[in-house]
């Protein structure tokens, strides 16, 4: 009998790692330059986590746990990431069994939360789904996880049992290099260390996001017996196509600890979908964070998961008894059997559910599943304290037809190294930068926009910049939907043997495309790559001229959603213009694009493309001032003129569509959006204390302030009160809350300085580090600019000086390192006269010259 639960004590949960159950891949890759392990700066050992007053960490620190005191806090004080260690020295079993949580967390709160700062439930991401797991010890010697904890701060470890532990080190084996700002290969420093610290928050958000080929290494472990798993968010085939609908999937599985679990109905890279967790009659490890499904039952949720969590809700789950023992080290046949309605589970052919699917309905989304309970993708993954043992799957159709067969074993050569890639768990096959290094693991190619800017003024890793652009273009499908477009999203857990198979995806952020346009144009700019865009320019030709039938309505000239859906696609939003099917920002930033591929194209010869793109340039700009200019500023879309946008009015004047007179207005129009420390993306958006202010759109319109200043008649009494807002009330919250600080930009922020997503916030994001570009480029004046008397990108020093004395700096000095090798060191200072005393050079590049324009 079928009882639904909303099985509340799993709001608190962890994963369980029992470290003799199975030995640990040693299959890390390193780099000569890159550390082998990340400690603790500080620490404190209590009866709970601890903020204040901690001690200075050193290798040979030694604690003990104990009753009296459980908790060892320890402090990385800013972002590290890698596989979580212990080495202990001592052990008490006198008690019976010691077993010790760990915690991870960017932020110190997540340490009092039952579930730290996670779990991640959105995607795979080669990392742990969870943000805590239990250690079961049983001897001295080192300990270490089989999963990447992928950006935290804090760590935290609390003894859950009798006993005693000793501990002389804790950390992290280290899978990315994450060098301090002041030792990067671009650096800046000024007369106001709060510039220097934001700026450093953006070089290291980079660092920690950026990741070299083969550092994450695989979710599952593959042998001739099957493919190991533990528990972990459900990895989905990438081979399903839309046939998969009532359907029956097979598979033997063999529960090592507590149980197995498998995900089917979903969309392809799971998202919603119906999650069964068959759990065995033998009890997992302890844990202070969880309540553990009962034994010996069947869970069936229908969503991301069976918890609820912020921005991915999920149906309260249904569990009830099994009719029969499961065991522990037993191989069973399951069979989950789909129809309109229904979902049917038999294990060993003896039916222990027949679940009603309609209660769930509800919960179904086209975006992030199929939208239907009996049609789209599966896959496996247990539950948090679980692991298994997966073989010989089968999907077979109502009709008796097989759909797919694969053995999940490594009988076959290669058979293995295929599973892991059509399942997106494959140690990643390429450098990429993600999205964040702890959450949305994914590489997003419109968050890159500002990923690639920071690289080019910090770590000068311009080999992530080409990998992302190769990447982009190897993905690019040339037939079927979204055919010459690239991925907005791509996986990287797989490689572009299987990017077709994930293209359903194409159409979610459309205007990702065209920030596509001003990362290729931007590199360009930065590195003068001739043999690069030599080598894709069929595809970037081919990727523009897509990017124009799909995206540009040939009536309005416009950017544009109304033809998506005549070329295949479905579900598509342009993320710059809040939902709007037609909107200013988007068709501002393909403007934007089409003016940076038309440099590229006149510097590689492609006269018939540059005039193209630029004769459509200047239609979109006028149709831009003819349908969204308002006489005062610019409109979010012809169809809400009333609403004015952080992105219009940053695009707007990037592109160069905007005129002295709009930039002016709409700069002014500002003061509409100002909400306690920052700007809301439109002026209409609450001014509610849980608006999200976003310091991607505000890092557009930081840049493009310095820029109206200097391309546009405006004076600095227009653009300095949005520039003083940003540089010194917005980004100094980032590194000015101790409770919060992780020394790398953040994703949002709430309008009291706090995350703008609570502990779901990614306190790690690039595409919070805009000021790191901007500091480098315009306050230490280096960057490049178009030359028109010899059609070529130039170096040039230009520090804006009159808005730096109005920000109260009296001098600066920098780095900017070339991606040709050696660097720009540049510097400046205030004289008291009122003039400025500066200097500039070039060292390590005889081929590289520095116009200085404040000669």
């Amino acid at each position: 009998m079928l009882s639904r639960s909303l099985l509340s004590g799993l709001l608190a949960l962890g994963q369980v790692l029992t470290v003799s159950a199975r030995p640990h891949h040693n299959k890390h890759q390193k780099h000569d330059n890159s550390p082998q392990q990340y400690s603790p700066k500080l620490y404190s050992v209590g009866t709970e986590p601890q903020i204040d007053g901690l001690s200075s960490y050193t290798t040979s620190s030694s604690v003990t746990l104990n009753n009296g005191s459980s908790v060892l806090t320890l402090d990385f004080q800013s972002e590290v990431a890698g596989w979580p260690f212990l080495d202990v020295t001592a052990v008490d079993l006198s008690q019976g069994p010691v077993q010790v949580e760990l915690k991870y967390s960017e932020e110190y709160n997540g340490l009092n939360s039952a579930l730290a700062d996670g779990p991640w439930l959105y995607s795979y991401g080669l990392m742990n789904s969870f943000r805590t797991e239990t250690f079961n010890i049983t001897k001295t010697g080192q300990i270490q996880s089989y999963f990447l904890q992928g950006g935290q701060r804090w760590m935290s470890v609390t003894l859950l049992t009798g006993g005693s532990v000793s501990i002389v080190a804790a950390g992290f084996e280290a899978s990315v290099n994450i060098i301090e700002p002041e030792d990067l290969p671009g650096t800046f420093s000024s007369s106001n260390s709060t510039f220097d610290a934001v700026w450093g928050l953006g070089a290291r958000a980079v660092q920690a996001a950026c990741i070299d080929e083969g550092s994450q290494t695989s979710l599952w472990d593959i042998s001739s017996e099957g493919a190991y798993i533990r528990g972990q968010y459900p990895a989905v085939t990438s081979k399903s196509t839309s046939d998969w609908n009532l359907y029956t999937l097979e598979f033997t599985t063999k529960i090592d600890t507590g149980g197995t679990g498998w995900k089917m109905v979903t969309g392809p890279s799971s998202g919603y979908g119906a999650y069964f967790i068959l759990t065995s009659n033998t009890a997992g490890l302890a844990s202070a964070a969880l309540e553990p499904l009962p034994l010996n039952s069947l869970t069936i949720g229908y969503g991301f998961s069976i918890i609820q969590q912020a921005l991915l809700p999920s149906a309260n789950p249904e569990t009830l008894d099994v009719n029969m023992t499961i065991h522990n080290d037993v191989w069973y046949r399951i069979k989950t059997v789909v129809t309109s309605d229904h979902w049917a589970v038999y294990v060993n052919d003896t039916l222990i559910a027949n679940v009603d699917a309609t209660p769930f309905q509800g919960a179904a989304q086209q975006v992030w599943g199929s939208g239907s309970l009996s049609a789209g993708s599966f896959g496996f993954g247990p539950w948090y304290s679980q692991a298994a043992w997966f073989r010989d799957v089968q999907l077979t159709a109502a009709n008796g037809t097989v759909l797919y067969t694969n053995p999940l074993t490594s009988d076959v050569d290669g058979a293995a190294e295929d599973t892991l890639l059509e399942y997106a768990v494959h140690a990643n096959p390429q450098s990429v930068c993600l999205d964040g290094p702890k959450r949305d693991r994914d590489a997003w190619i419109g968050d890159f926009a500002h990923t690639a800017r920071s690289i080019l003024v910090s770590s000068g890793r311009v080999d992530y910049i080409k990998s992302m652009i190769e990447l982009e273009f190897t993905w690019s499908s040339v037939s079927g939907e979204g055919h010459n477009l690239v991925p907005i999203a791509a996986s990287i857990g797989t490689d572009a043997s299987h990017a077709f198979e994930w293209y359903t995806g194409i159409y979610g952020e459309a205007d990702y495309e065209f920030f596509f346009m001003a990362v290729m144009g931007e590199y360009f700019a930065a590195t003068n790559d001739t043999r690069l865009f030599t080598q894709y320019w069929d595809q970037a030709t081919a990727f523009m001229a897509a990017a124009v039938d799909v995206f540009v309505d040939p009536n309005t000239h416009l950017a544009t959603l109304n033809n998506v859906a005549a070329n295949g696609g479905s579900g598509a939003s342009f993320f710059t213009a809040q939902g709007e099917t037609t909107g200013t920002a988007p068709t501002a930033l393909f403007v934007k694009g089409l003016n940076l591929m038309t440099k590229i194209a006149t510097v590689l010869g492609d006269t018939n493309s540059a005039d193209s793109w630029s004769a459509l340039s200047k239609t979109m700009t006028d149709a831009i001032n003819l349908s969204t200019w308002t006489g005062s500023f610019y409109g979010v879309s012809p169809t809400n003129m009333g609403t004015s946008s952080v992105l219009a009015t940053a695009f707007t004047i990037q592109a160069g569509v905007a005129t002295d007179q709009s930039s002016t207005g709409s700069i002014q129009a500002l003061a509409g959006s100002l909400l306690n420390i920052g700007y809301k993306d439109t002026s209409a958006a609450a001014n509610s204390a849980t608006t999200q202010l976003s310091p991607n759109t505000q890092g557009f319109l930081l840049e493009a302030l310095f820029e109206a200043y200097l391309t546009l008649n405006i004076s600095v009494d227009v653009v300095l009160p949005a520039i003083i807002t940003l540089t010194s009330t917005y980004w100094p919250v980032m590194v000015n809350q101790n409770q919060y600080y992780t020394g790398a930009s953040w994703e949002y922020t709430y309008p009291d300085g706090s995350p703008g997503i609570g502990l779901f916030t990614s306190l790690g994001h690039p595409w919070g580090g805009a000021p790191t570009y901007v500091y480098s480029n315009y306050l230490l004046g280096i960057r490049t600019e178009w030359n028109d008397d010899i059609n070529q990108f130039e170096w040039v020093f230009d520090p804006v000086y009159e808005v730096a004395s109005a920000l109260s700096l009296t001098w600066i000095k920098g780095t900017v390192p070339l991606a040709s090798g050696g660097s720009i060191t540049a510097s400046w200072e205030a004289n008291i006269d009122g003039t400025y005393t500066s200097s500039v050079k070039v060292t390590g590049n005889n081929n590289i010259k520095v116009r200085d324009l404040t000669k």
